[in-house]
């Protein structure tokens, strides 16, 4: 089972805190003031474990592709037959990026944590 925990960031401060609970004590109200995301329960390949709103890739080369893990529902397309024919696509929820490749990458822990979307 994987272990819960949040990131939270703060607009003001330009910080982040790791909580077990999604919400921080004594934190004031402020509208947008701060933004929570989940681990995924996912490490990259360095042991550096990976959050929702991470800036993930498969290396740090500038041609490289780089995506952000995002929270939601989201579906890939199956490729089946030997002519590549399209079945219908499975629609899942949970953490996932936008490219099919590397989000197996990220379930195999062969990526990178390349930085975030709130500080890069």
């Amino acid at each position: 089972m994987r272990k819960f925990k949040f990131r939270i960031w703060d607009n003001k401060n330009n910080y982040f805190y790791i909580s077990e609970n999604p919400y921080l004590e004594n934190a004031s109200e402020e509208e947008g003031r701060f933004i929570t995301t989940e681990f995924t329960g996912l490490q990259d390949r360095n042991g550096k474990d990976i959050y929702e709103g991470d800036i993930i890739g498969i290396n740090q080369e500038e041609s490289s592709l780089k995506l952000s893990v995002k929270f939601g529902r989201y579906s890939f397309d199956k490729l089946i037959g030997e002519c590549g024919e399209i079945s219908e696509a499975t629609e899942l929820y949970g953490f996932y990026v936008e490219n099919e490749y590397l989000y197996i990458q990220m379930l195999n822990g062969n990526v990178e944590v390349l930085g975030n979307i709130f500080q890069n």
